[in-house]
């Protein structure tokens, strides 16, 4: 499919919380245009349309996936739609932006993966923590030694979303606190560090397997390590931390949207006393720099952004496979009834 004009028609897909916000720096980003919304509920969708400026407002996606004047869609709806919509969307002729997950698992993301191939069209989860310029610094100057060599990440992400016996937590819409939140940490440790040698896991289950909260280590071979955390039911300190042979380096709250990072390093008195700050400029609500990155590589018309290829994106599914299977372990935290 080709854009029209010098501009990129956008669809939202979904009317939720991240619509929204989505939609508000959609308004931000140069070369996109807000153009269509599409919800099960017709009239939701006209609402939401009006509200945010969208010129055409559709009540199914197939209605939506028919419109030849859409360019781009972003799924913003449950888990467990993600890749059936993805997957429709890429054979209709349209580009893909899928909100994190981008499949409930590593099969799915790879199913992905080759009906984009096959369509021409450009295809990428939507983890905007790796285009936020603070982010992409700090994993930057650790890589570049910075902190001396980097030895261990400490993140967590744990925000109380609603009751544990909410019914958004349902086995039906593929509801996890691992592949909502931990996704986060665990992009950030995979960032840092690479794939783990090997990967404990405990949490609290619901009996039809949704987790709630997950607690997960990484090992590495050669002693390195992480500690990562993720709940959807309570708090645990949104902020990240990477420490290394020569010092270490802070993300304050939310750690994945940070516009700044602390770095302390240097002899002990010098590390405790003298911290040295780096801040960024943060662009409406965090997914400018995303969107404008996305919309660009359409607007080009290539099929990936070399940011966040989907080949990484299945990799941290198959890591993120490997911590479910973990947590599912007979050795894990027996799961509850609701």
């Amino acid at each position: 499919m080709s854009t029209h004009g010098a501009e990129v028609n956008w669809a939202v897909i979904g009317t939720g919380f991240i619509s929204q916000s989505i939609s508000d720096d959609l308004r931000l980003t140069p070369g996109a245009r807000r153009h269509a919304v599409c919800s099960r509920d017709p009239e939701r969708a006209r609402r939401f349309a009006a509200d945010q400026g969208f010129a055409v407002a559709h009540g199914s996606v197939s209605a939506l996936l028919d419109d030849p004047t859409v360019d781009a869609v972003y799924i913003a709806t449950p888990h467990a739609t993600h890749a059936a919509i993805a997957i429709a969307a890429l054979e209709s002729g349209k580009h893909v932006l899928i909100e994190k997950p981008m499949a409930v698992n590593a099969d799915q993301g790879r199913q992905i993966a080759s009906a984009a191939a096959a369509s021409g069209c450009f295809a990428m989860e939507a983890m905007w923590m790796r285009f936020n310029p603070a982010y992409r610094d700090l994993v930057a100057a650790a890589r570049a030694g910075a902190i001396g060599e980097v030895r261990s990440v400490r993140a967590s992400f744990g925000l109380p979303f609603g009751p544990a016996d909410s019914p958004r937590w349902t086995a039906e819409r593929a509801s996890s606190t691992l592949l909502d939140q931990g996704i986060y940490p665990i992009t950030l440790a995979l960032d840092v560090l690479g794939r783990p040698s090997r990967i404990h896991a405990t949490g609290r289950l619901w009996d039809d397997g949704v987790d709630l909260t997950v607690h997960t280590t990484f090992e590495y071979d050669d002693g390195r390590f992480a500690q990562l955390s993720a709940s959807m039911v309570e708090y645990i300190e949104p902020t990240a931390s990477v420490s290394g042979t020569d010092g270490w380096m802070t993300a304050p709250a939310p750690f994945w949207a940070a516009d700044e990072f602390t770095t302390q390093k240097g002899p002990i008195s010098r590390a405790l006393t003298e911290p040295h700050r780096t801040q960024h400029e943060r662009r409406g609500n965090g997914y400018v720099p995303m969107l404008e990155a996305v919309t660009l590589a359409i607007a080009e018309h290539r099929t990936e952004h070399p940011t966040h290829p989907l080949a990484d994106s299945i990799a941290t599914l198959e890591v993120l496979d490997a911590v479910r299977d973990s947590l599912s372990s007979p050795t894990a935290r027996p799961k509850e009834t609701r």
